[in-house]
């Protein structure tokens, strides 16, 4: 089975060209100025629709917006295609809490975005438990733009379908070469001052952080937090998956692996040695934030933009030889590649819009959505308006200073929240090249876009694609694993830290099986393999 790499410049249907205008009532017309390409025979609204929106806020954007209704983006797509929304906004930080209310309260709004790959029971229990609406014969008829995408994309159609061929949601797609937008950095000043080369190999990594210890006086070398250790980082190096992945085609379970061990020895000899944040269990991302800017730290795990660049642009003009460079993810023998590693799908997940059987417009809702997988569309949501966000150098467009070098002081992720809809996944299209690269504005950044993912496609042989259980599996595999998570990163601290002896590692495993963890597994198996017929 393969899974796809895209590559730049992107594609992007572009069936509708120019507007669309929508209309509420039963058995109400709908207009759609188009190309030669759109449906034929349409008509004058009567008036235009009106949509209740329930969609999380990111934070950039809670700080600088009350509402949607605020960004400059929602109020341009309402003048283009006369759809007017009513955005529902969860408190932030209680989206998930917000969203199981919403949905035992049954009123329901008109279109949710959310990762319905998270609701419990999965998309197809959203569907039998009346939350969300079968799209098929909707797109087919009324999203020209998106079924055109799917119907060039095969895999990623399978990737927003479920096992009984049902597409549930307008989803976010990433595109470009940018899936993979984090991993491990360092201080390269530190490096060239000790002349040492980026490290590769574990042993390498050991070598820079003893360096880093007992020349520049890091009391934390490597810092990181818990969760810092819940996605694929120092753990691909021994060729295992933090939770699930696949190995020859079959799902395993890394903390389940014999290799495992190896693993927490390794980040037990760093935590003995003082190479390893001592406190990593209990500090948060302010904490981690400071030791970097501080130079109490060397090296850590971090996002290209709301990482890196943060740091580069928060050291004073006086303290500029501090500088940074991304590490390839990390393997064990020099000239190995890495296989296991964290990165974005190309179908997000987050960012995904459903439409709830209390829609009464359910067309013209399809229609509206479809209009962000256009040319148009896109060019609206990841740039905004045409001399006021952005300018077309040389048929590029290119942001303005409003965006990036913005009059009210407004960080570039606040200013995009503001104007744009493009930092966060929303439905439509995610990545654009053209974007990244003037949001990562420093060439550190770019330069390690191009480090993070030069091994994308290796992803290929191990990450487990877009499965999903069925209801009754998914309840049995959700009350394993809430039992296996916790005892496992409980005893992950305990190994790490010393607490525990490696002399019980085999206890710890026949814990895990006592746990079923292996009839968890074969859940897992089971839904990769429905995933594999999928149409």
């Amino acid at each position: 089975m393969s899974f796809r790499k895209k590559t730049a410049p992107i594609k992007l249907a572009s069936v509708v060209a120019l507007s669309m205008i929508f209309v509420t009532g039963c058995g109400s017309s709908t207009n759609v100025e188009s190309s030669s390409e759109a449906p034929k025979g349409t008509t004058a609204p009567a008036a235009p629709l009106k949509l209740s929106y329930w969609v999380g806020m990111p934070t950039d954007g809670a700080r600088v917006m009350k509402n949607y209704n605020d960004s400059l983006f929602y109020q341009e797509l309402e003048k283009k295609t006369s759809v007017k929304v009513d955005f529902q906004h969860p408190a932030i930080g209680s989206e998930k809490e917000q969203f199981n209310l919403l949905i035992a309260s049954g009123n329901l709004p008109d279109v949710i975005e959310y990762n319905f790959m998270n609701y419990p029971g999965g998309p197809e229990k959203a569907i039998s438990d009346k939350v969300a609406i079968p799209l098929n014969d909707l797109i087919a008829k009324n999203a020209p733009n998106l079924k055109k995408y799917l119907d060039e994309h095969p895999e990623l159609k399978r990737d927003v379908t479920t096992d009984s061929g049902t597409i549930y949601a307008f989803p976010a797609i990433g595109v470009g070469n940018s899936n993979v937008s984090s991993g491990l950095m360092l201080r390269k000043d530190w490096l060239n001052e000790l002349g040492l080369k980026t490290p590769e190999t574990i042993e390498e990594w050991t070598t820079v952080l003893r360096a880093f210890k007992e020349k520049k006086g890091a009391k934390s070398p490597l810092t990181l937090t818990r969760d810092d250790f819940k996605v694929d980082r120092l753990n691909g190096a021994f060729n295992i998956g933090v939770t699930y992945y696949i190995d020859n085609g079959k799902i395993k379970y890394g903390p389940y692996e014999p290799v495992f061990k190896d693993y927490l020895m390794q980040l037990n000899a760093w935590y003995k040695e003082g190479l390893l944040d001592k406190d990593f269990a209990t500090q948060d991302a302010k904490a981690k934030d400071g030791k970097i800017t501080n130079s109490s730290s060397g090296a850590f795990a971090a996002n290209i933009g709301s990482g890196m660049g943060k740091y580069l642009n928060a050291i004073p003009e006086s303290a500029k030889t501090f500088d940074l460079v991304a590490a390839q993810h990390p393997v064990l023998k020099k000239g190995e590649q890495p296989k296991i590693f964290t990165a974005a799908y190309e179908y997000r997940g987050d960012g995904s819009a459903v439409i709830t059987p209390n829609n009464k417009n359910a067309a013209s809702t399809a229609k509206w959505l479809d209009y962000l997988y256009s040319d148009e569309g896109n060019t609206l949501k990841s740039f905004g308006v045409e001399g006021t966000t952005f300018n077309k150098v040389n048929g590029f467009p290119k942001y303005t200073d409003l965006i990036t070098n913005n009059p009210e002081k407004l960080s570039i992720g606040e200013a995009m929240a503001k104007y744009l809809r493009v930092a966060t996944p929303a439905p439509g299209f995610v990545g654009d090249d053209r974007y990244t690269e003037q949001y990562y504005k420093y060439d550190q950044q770019k330069e390690a876009l191009t480090v993070y993912n030069k091994y994308y496609k290796n992803l290929e042989q191990t990450r487990i694609p877009r499965i999903s259980q069925t209801p009754e599996e998914a309840q049995e595999l959700s009350a394993i694993m809430a039992e296996v998570d916790t005892y496992k990163d409980e005893m992950f601290l305990k190994f790490v830290m010393g607490s525990e002896s490696f002399d019980n590692y085999d206890k710890y495993i026949k814990q895990l099986k006592s746990m079923k963890i292996e009839r968890a597994i074969a859940l897992k198996q089971a839904a990769f393999e429905r995933f594999k017929t999928r149409k």
